[in-house]
């Protein structure tokens, strides 16, 4: 893309430098979800300040352009003059066209604006090689004194990112943050629930005093948040999943083909998958959603050649943070990366993708319980630090010697597992299990159970999610 092209799409994309007042009516990002009912701002991005260096990942369709946009107004608010605010979508921009794209914003687009700029890329992991090209703009251009937000779906290259972008995040405090889909928590408030507000519980402490009284006082509201756990499993955190909830009972087809393009279309576009191929890949491992993955039957069951082919493309929805993987616990308390893992989705509209799609069968309403169970787990332990996330060694099953298994553990949870049974019959067997493999010291995610046998505390997976997810 040569000069006056960046400079064309630069003037297209900041609609503020032209109209501060009322850019947003026009906005694509902020139109979505301006006539819907939805009220959620994540806010990830509140507290930045020159001259940080933030990197805010996360699926596509959870928000991130939006929270750009929304960033966009508060700066306007605060007086910021527009034109120190440079917003560029990347998607299809090279290595090179990042460094022009600089140049051309601030020696010709901006150079009447005062110092620092606020550069807003957005998607920048769509571009190859981005690492390196910001790394050389924050070493060799006035943008080192910058304000720098980059946004991205993939989490491929993280460990570059993490090495060129070393000692150049500008003093910035949490530089990397995370968007994922809405908390149980964010989504309860988000339709409106009136629920007493509870503190948040470490997976540790959930044994403890203070979760026996933060669950004793969600009791009064068992009905209530069963039935919107129930809707939950259903409808997911997408925020546009939820505001055509709001809307109309339902989640929009529209958004529902918006999905699958980002499976489709952009997760296994590299190896020019097949429509009926990723659509084999997402029946099967929803089908197999609560089960160890058996990669050599995958690859038969989606007609690539080895079990390697499969793996990759099972990280390619990884990456794209679709979906995550649950390791087996080995030695030490560390994931044994030889036995098969389970593979979770982030969302439970993506379990249930094949099934709006392409009429396959709902998945297991049990298995998407556990799937959210382990993900409040995940992010839990994610909490002001997002790189612990990517890491999939926090959370793990375990596997007794008899085949038994504990749906999940590890180190970061204490001496406390959780297991998801989304049933109200007795749970005998299960605390049977929990205290053969973790002396009884665990969480039956249930579907309404409130009991308790030995050590083990059954309690509703509504409340164990609720529990689990940060306050606003």
């Amino acid at each position: 893309m040569n000069d006056a092209e960046l400079a064309r799409q630069l003037t297209a994309g900041n609609a503020w430098w032209r109209t501060p007042q009322g850019w947003e009516l026009d906005d694509p990002d902020l139109k979505t979800l301006r006539g819907s009912r939805l009220s959620y701002t994540p806010n990830p991005l509140a507290d930045i300040a020159a001259p940080g260096l933030y990197v805010l990942r996360g699926p596509r369709r959870v928000g991130k352009s939006v929270e750009l946009k929304r960033m966009i107004g508060r700066l306007l608010g605060d007086g910021v003059e527009p034109r120190r605010i440079v917003h560029c979508a990347c998607d299809g921009l090279t290595a090179g066209d990042l460094r022009r794209l600089q140049r051309v914003a601030r020696e010709q687009l901006t150079r009447s604006a005062d110092e620092p700029r606020y550069w807003l890329l957005d998607e920048i992991t769509a571009v190859r090689g981005w690492p390196d090209a910001v790394k050389w703009l924050r070493d060799n251009t006035a943008m080192a004194e910058d304000c720098v937000v980059l946004t991205g779906s993939s989490g491929r290259d993280l460990e570059e990112a993490r090495k060129a972008l070393a000692g150049r995040r500008g003093g910035a405090v949490d530089s990397d943050r995370l968007l994922m889909p809405m908390s149980f928590r964010s989504f309860c408030a988000a339709l409106g629930a009136e629920l007493p507000d509870v503190p948040t519980v470490r997976p540790r402490d959930f044994l403890s005093k203070e979760a026996e009284d933060a669950a004793d006082g969600l009791l009064p509201w068992l009905d209530r948040i069963v039935s919107l756990w129930e809707v939950y499993t259903r409808v997911g955190g997408f925020p546009q999943a939820v505001a055509g909830y709001l809307d109309s009972g339902d989640v929009d087809s529209a958004f529902v083909n918006d999905l699958w393009d980002v499976i489709h279309g952009d997760a296994l576009r590299r190896e020019n998958f097949s429509a009926t191929q990723s659509m084999r890949l997402l029946r099967r491992l929803t089908r197999n959603l609560a089960s160890p993955v058996n990669m050599t039957a995958l690859a038969e069951d989606i007609g690539v050649g080895s079990h390697s082919t499969a793996s990759r493309r099972v990280k390619d929805l990884i990456d794209s943070y679709c979906a995550w993987p649950c390791h087996r616990r080995g030695d030490g308390q560390l994931p044994n990366l030889a036995a098969q893992e389970k593979i979770y989705f982030v969302d439970p509209l993506l379990a249930r993708l094949s099934h709006l799609r392409a009429d396959q069968p709902e998945p297991d309403a049990s298995q998407v319980s556990e799937q959210q169970i382990g993900l409040a787990l995940t992010l839990s332990l994610a909490t002001g630090d997002p790189g612990r996330y990517a890491d999939f060694s926090a959370v793990m099953y375990a596997k007794s010697a008899t085949g038994r298994e504990v749906d999940f553990c590890g180190r970061p949870l204490g001496q406390v597992a959780f297991e998801a049974k989304y049933t109200d019959r007795s749970l005998g067997r299960e605390t049977q299990t929990m205290r053969a493999m973790f002396g009884g010291r665990g969480i039956l995610a249930t579907r309404a159970k409130v009991d308790r046998v030995d050590g083990t505390r059954a309690l509703p997976a509504g409340f164990v999610a609720l529990l689990l997810s940060p306050q606003s």
